[in-house]
């Protein structure tokens, strides 16, 4: 079995997709974060025999369109194209698996889409008002989270992404994938005019100082199909608050898993142990 390429466009966008899998499978929707492409789930989606796995460069990334403006963004959007791929693939409905950003947009289809997702696996994102809740009024991970607040401006941008984005590569991968690896997503990211400002645009539609506005109801809706949240807990991106605590903004089934020697990146730096909460959440709901 091998990845297939496609590019298709089910919500007016060009998507790049790799597929993997039995095309009779049972379906799986897996979203990378930022600032990754569907490569994210290359070592994992090969310990998931007898799935169909769906595996999208998200709008703006990896090999896929570029639509213009900020608002091309939104999670209203980003939600679009999942179900466009549930549709292009023929699933009623399907799981959904996210890490990083790609977990934020599992958390809102699993608010907000319970009728086409059975359950979801959401890897290095906490629930987006856990978040809120530790996050406003706490420094430490206010600082953890500069580069977001960055790309707000142009100056900020650019700043963040001087040197052919090398100070980018280094800040987001650090260690955790091998240095080649990192240099194939720079590259990615710089061999098309505009790419790395259409990426800051998920955060510029998404994640804007009002987010943590404890009077701002958006994006908080709990989840409502079954949930399984994968915490790595040396994960540089948040305070460790936020390894627990999203179970108050659920409603149905949940657990979570801390994995204790694990960063950030844990499709690409432990494959095995992904593959194996994601199959048995999957087969258990």
């Amino acid at each position: 079995m091998s990845f297939q390429s496609h590019t298709v466009a089910p919500n007016g966008v060009d998507l790049h997709v790799r597929t993997f899998g039995p095309e009779d499978g049972y379906p799986i929707l897996l979203l990378h974060g930022w600032p990754d492409s569907s490569r994210c789930w290359e070592r994992v989606a090969p310990l998931l025999g007898g799935f169909r796995l769906v595996m999208p460069d998200q709008r703006a990334f990896g090999r896929s369109g570029m639509p213009e403006g900020v608002d091309a963004y939104r999670m209203q959007a980003i939600l679009g194209d999942a179900l466009g791929l549930l549709d292009w693939v023929g699933a009623p409905k399907a799981s959904i698996v996210g890490h990083d950003f790609g977990g934020a947009v599992a958390w809102q289809a699993a608010a907000w889409l319970p009728d086409r997702f059975d359950a979801g696996v959401v890897i290095a994102s906490p629930h987006p008002g856990r978040f809120r809740e530790v996050a406003a009024g706490n420094l430490t991970q206010v600082m953890k989270g500069f580069y977001a607040w960055l790309m707000q401006t142009d100056d900020g941008l650019s700043l963040l992404t001087q040197d052919d984005a090398r100070f980018m590569a280094t800040f987001a991968f650090g260690t955790a994938i091998p240095p080649e690896e990192v240099e194939e997503y720079r590259l990615e990211w710089t061999a098309v005019p505009g790419r790395l400002a259409a990426m800051a645009n998920w955060y510029r539609a998404n994640y804007s100082p009002a987010f943590l506005d404890p009077g701002n109801e958006v994006s908080i809706r709990p989840a409502r199909i079954p949930i399984r949240y994968v915490h790595g807990a040396k994960d540089f991106a948040f305070v460790p608050e936020l390894a627990t605590g999203s179970a108050a903004h659920t409603e149905g089934a949940f657990d979570e898993h801390v994995l204790e020697d694990a960063s950030h990146w844990m499709p690409q730096t432990h494959p095995e142990r992904i593959a194996e909460l994601i199959r048995g959440w999957v087969e258990r709901h």
